[in-house]
């Protein structure tokens, strides 16, 4: 399977360059926005890379070679962990830089809380674009971004006006992570279909 993340990234490196400023650039500004965006932007990467695979034909080509079902669909779903990984540490280091000068406090939480929605974002349209292909699958991934964005509009306005609900938040969003991710990727190794 470490092939096929290395893969990957050779393949979505000239996007990865730009990209890599892009998150240096926003992450000067410490809002909620940029750092939801950049993180839900980096969910985005595997479908990028499965893009490319289509065009090339590579999963016929991964079909006759001796990877399994659960490798290439555990890929995607790995180069989606790293890349948001990797985008909320810039992001993050960036922050801590800029608030030794400016004297903001890094927003750890609001972190947290972006790399737990792209997970779930991830989660919820892998399994789809992994059936329909990459095409189809981007209206499913545009309806599940737009519902994404409204429900965490919705939970940020009840944190902010009720502190009490930030607990519940804080234990809930990450175990409905961990569902999502249990139930997804068995899912998707179903619906995965060779082009």
């Amino acid at each position: 399977m470490k092939a096929l993340i290395r893969k990957d990234f050779y393949v979505i490196w000239k996007q990865m360059r730009i990209f890599v400023l892009v998150v240096l650039f926003m992450s000067m500004v410490n809002t909620t926005f940029n750092s939801v965006f950049i993180v839900i932007w980096c969910s985005m990467l595997p479908y990028t890379a499965m893009a490319y695979d289509e065009r090339s034909h590579w999963n016929q080509l991964a079909a006759m070679m001796p990877y399994s079902r659960r490798d290439v669909v555990l890929s995607k779903y790995v180069l989606g962990w790293l890349c948001m990984a990797a985008s909320g540490l810039l992001c993050l280091a960036m922050q801590t830089v800029i608030g030794q000068f400016s004297g903001n406090a890094t927003d750890v939480p609001t972190l947290l809380f972006s790399l737990c929605l792209g997970v779930i974002s991830l989660d919820i349209t892998l399994p789809a674009v992994m059936h329909f292909g990459v095409e189809r699958g981007r209206m499913i991934f545009m309806v599940v971004i737009f519902g994404v964005a409204i429900g965490a509009s919705f939970v940020a306005d009840r944190v902010e006006k009720l502190p009490d609900f930030r607990l519940p938040v804080v234990i809930l969003l990450p175990l409905a992570v961990i569902a999502a991710t249990a139930a997804s990727i068995p899912l998707s190794m179903k619906l995965y279909k060779v082009n």
